[in-house]
This record gives structure tokens, sequence and C-alpha cells, in this order.
């Protein structure tokens, strides 16, 4: 178990085999709510498209200060909450 804590802690993913069967894999803390978080974003339909067209908008040099996106993030999290 003390390889396992080793490996998780220098960011390595576990996989755990049972019976010959990968069943489960053990991930470096805080790596759960990543995950989490990246599925939340990529199930708001909206959100994505927004994401999209800011990478068309900056691809074009339309950019907008990280202020600006991180109080428009702030209010959409708000208003989804």
């Amino acid at each position: 178990m003390a390889e396992v804590v080793r490996h998780t802690e220098q960011g390595d993913i576990v996989a755990v085999i049972a019976h010959g069967d990968h069943v489960a894999d053990i991930v470096p803390s805080g790596e759960l709510d990543r995950l989490r978080e990246m599925i939340e974003i990529l199930s708001d339909t909206e959100l994505v498209r927004d994401l999209i067209e800011g990478l068309a908008d900056a691809r074009a040099g339309h950019v907008f200060p990280a202020s600006d996106i991180a109080l428009d993030l702030a209010a959409r999290r708000a208003a989804s909450g």
C-alpha cells in the first residue's frame, strides 16, 4: 500500500486489477475534483459554445482582459448555483 501512496503522491494514477480485470483506478488527491469540474463544464452546452466562440475570437485577435473573463465566469456560476 505504501508504494501505491508514493506513486499517487508523484501524480501517477494506479490501476487496481482484480482477478485479471481492471476494476478501479487510484488517483492523486484533487484529481477527482478536477475531473468532476471538467465533466460539469463539458455538460454545459452553452458554456462550451461560448468557449469555442472565445477561442475563435482569440485566434482572430479579439482578446479580453482576464479580469473581465473571471467576472463573467463568476456571474455564470452564481446564476447556475
